[in-house]
This record gives C-alpha cells, sequence and structure tokens, in this order.
C-alpha cells in the first residue's frame, strides 16, 4: 500500500513539475524546442496553450518577493518528489507538519490565482 500512495504522489506531482516547467520556460523565453514539445503535449491533453505567454507576464506571476510563482513551484514539486521516494525507500507514509502547511498555502495561493486568472485577467489558462 506504501508503494501505492507514493507512486500516486510521483503520477501527480510529475505533471505539475512539467507545467511549471513549461511556464519557467516561457518566462525566461529560452530551450525554445523544448518549449514546444511541452507546448504540444499539453495541447493533445486538450488544454489551449495560447493565454499562458500573456499572464506569465503579469504581476500575478511574482507573487512571491518578486521570484517567480513557478520556481517556488519546481522546488514544492521536487520536494513532493522526495517525499514520494522516503515512503517507497521507508515503507512508511508520513506527511511532516511543513509538508501540510505548504499543501494548505498552495491551496489558497491556487484559489487567488484562479480567481485572479478569471475576475481580473479573462485570461483561460487552462493549464
Amino acid at each position: 500500500m506504501t508503494v501505492a500512495l507514493a507512486i500516486v504522489l510521483v503520477a501527480l506531482t510529475v505533471p505539475a513539475l512539467l507545467i511549471n516547467l513549461y511556464f519557467t520556460l516561457l518566462m525566461l523565453g529560452r530551450w525554445p524546442g523544448l518549449r514546444h514539445r511541452l507546448g504540444v503535449l499539453f495541447t493533445s491533453c486538450g488544454a489551449d496553450t495560447s493565454s499562458c505567454a500573456l499572464v506569465v507576464q503579469t504581476p500575478y506571476a511574482r507573487l512571491f518577493g518578486g521570484a517567480p510563482n513557478v520556481f517556488v513551484g519546481i522546488v514544492w514539486n521536487m520536494a513532493l518528489l522526495g517525499l514520494g521516494l522516503s515512503w517507497m525507500v521507508s515503507g512508511r507514509v508520513a506527511a511532516p507538519w511543513p509538508y501540510l502547511i505548504v499543501a494548505a498555502a498552495s491551496v489558497l495561493v491556487g484559489l487567488y490565482l484562479v480567481r485572479a486568472l478569471v475576475v481580473d485577467l479573462r485570461q483561460p489558462c487552462p493549464l
């Protein structure tokens, strides 16, 4: 059961990491080949990425002291992958308090950003 939960955590984290990587590439304007391939991947899943380039240029894309949200997201995704790995290695599922606090904060920030997209920016960035 522990390995199954770890696999679920990793399976949910990898797409989030890829989305954060895509937004990072949009912000930096680097590695156009990888950026294009990720865009094609998301489009094949039914997502419309046309407005995402606009969204990453807004102040809402930098909520954490000027650091891009996606950089914080990448660190969080890596921490979650590490947590999943620790579950596999130890055979024990445990979510330390810092993880729970960051997870709750992530949900609140996510709700705020969805509201900003829909109400303030009027940009449907469905990733």
